[in-house]
């Protein structure tokens, strides 16, 4: 790997699907700068169906999903983009979040 060459980075997010009507235009607002990003689905599961704790607690109810950016200012551009942020309150009513994380990826060498 290049020494100028930035590591993956991925976002660790759990939270609980609710009732609310907002998904489907949080959902049509967020593509376009996901997309944009190169943000790449890894891992999506239900926390009380196909993620299993090895150790430890999840004291949390839902879902977990892990998405990969190609950098930390990949990901941060689409996070903190304009478009992105108007997205984010049609989720308030559709998901409770119980975390977001941006981790930086261990580097290919």
């Amino acid at each position: 790997m290049s020494s100028d060459t930035k590591p993956p980075a991925y976002l660790v997010v759990c939270g609980k699907f609710l009732s609310g009507d907002g998904a489907k235009e949080y959902a049509k607002r967020a593509a376009k700068p996901a997309t944009e990003s190169g943000l790449t689905p890894i891992a999506r599961g239900d926390l009380s169906r196909n993620v299993e704790i090895l150790e430890g607690e999840l004291p949390f109810d839902g879902f977990l999903a892990i998405e990969r950016f190609d950098s930390m200012d990949a990901l941060k551009g689409f996070w903190y983009s304009d478009e992105y942020q108007s997205a984010i309150p049609f989720r308030k009513d559709a998901v409770k979040m119980h975390f977001v994380a941006a981790v930086d990826g261990i580097a290919e060498s």
